[in-house]
């Protein structure tokens, strides 16, 4: 209990201290995408990971700042050679001929079971970043508030299951209550919904719920079981830089399961049970998230993705409520009521 008591006392401020805030802005993404097609456009091979510039950390902030993991993530494993799998059975003679034919016609239709790159889910990320913007009202720009929400956020994210990859944060301005993330760590919560936000710990919930979406990979998931793959050879930066037909469609795909249809119920609770471990793994009360639910339940807002594309908050509370029992050690964990009141006031 006392570990995990400092861990958002001290854990945040000295992380804080060595690092420098990621958040993100319209003009940033223009930036990154811009860059991610120039890059695309001279390669003849995938490119390698891009690489974050950290610029230096400020000397004495007034709210803990908190970067992302500036470590780059691995690349995916090379294929083998000499035709990948269907070559190697065939010069095994494992298979014959016109099997590895037959095979190598129908591999256009299962590439979606191949892992997508890290070079390529960035890029996806990014112009979805673009998409969510235009469509819900742009970032509000409040950098005192930014910066806080980015030290809960990316803290969380320090200990989540995929931290070796950098988290970009940005509150949308709609008074709707929303919250979803994009591949590649672009995660957005709106200002209606922290406007519903009690405290701290509940914030951490609903954050660390994003970054689980991210850290699971779901929305690539999806994407993966979805027919727009069927039939693309390879999807690579390269091969998106230079079909940008099929790079729209794969956009378009993408942003209408965020933004209209939602993801699958099951990969929802899933994320809800990792929203709740991260909180945990970070000192803070993990009921944070069951209790935004109960929140939700009680407010109902007329508009909110969280209604329209998440299962009902009633069972999603119902289900986080069983879930609670194996925390039952942290249940004195901080929720910090007062610190969030504190530095959110005026700024909504």
């Amino acid at each position: 209990m006392k570990v995990k008591l400092i861990g958002v006392a001290l854990v945040l401020l000295i992380v804080g201290w060595t690092s420098t805030l990621y958040s993100f802005g319209l003009g940033d993404i223009f930036k990154e995408v811009d860059k991610t097609r120039k890059q695309v456009e001279k390669a003849t091979t995938p490119p390698s990971v891009p690489k974050v510039n950290v610029p230096k950390a400020p000397t004495a902030p007034k709210v803990p700042s908190i970067a992302p993991s500036s470590a780059a993530p691995a690349t995916a494993p090379a294929k083998t050679g000499g035709g990948g799998l269907v070559g190697l059975g065939e010069s095994f003679g494992l298979i014959d001929k016109r099997t590895a034919n037959i095979a190598r016609g129908a591999t256009d239709t299962l590439q979606s079971l191949e892992p997508i790159g890290y070079d390529e889910e960035r890029t996806l990320g990014s112009a979805l970043a673009l998409k969510a913007l235009a469509k819900f009202g742009g970032a509000y720009h409040n950098p005192p508030l930014q910066k806080y929400i980015t030290l809960v956020g990316a803290s969380v994210a320090s200990v989540s299951d995929r931290p070796d990859i950098p988290y970009y944060f940005s509150i949308l301005n709609t008074e709707d209550p929303n919250a979803f993330a994009a591949p590649g760590g672009y995660i957005f919560v709106s200002r209606g919904l922290l406007r519903l936000v009690e405290n701290e710990a509940q914030l951490a919930g609903v954050l660390g719920h994003e970054v689980a979406h991210v850290s699971e990979k779901h929305a690539l998931e999806t994407l993966q079981r979805g027919k727009t793959l069927q039939g693309v050879g390879k999807l690579s930066s390269a091969a998106m830089g230079k079909n940008s037909s099929q790079f729209g469609k794969l956009i378009d795909e993408i942003s209408d399961t965020l933004f209209t249809k939602g993801l699958d119920k099951g990969l929802e609770y899933d994320a809800d049970r990792l929203g709740m471990e991260y909180a945990d793994r970070m000192g803070y009360y993990p009921g944070g998230l069951k209790d935004f639910m109960r929140i939700l339940a009680i407010s109902k807002p007329t508009r909110s993705l969280f209604l329209s594309t998440h299962p009902s908050p009633r069972d999603r509370y119902a289900k986080m409520k069983i879930l609670l029992g194996k925390y039952q050690s942290a249940s004195l964990n901080p929720k910090l009521t007062q610190r969030y009141k504190g530095l959110t006031q005026g700024k909504l």
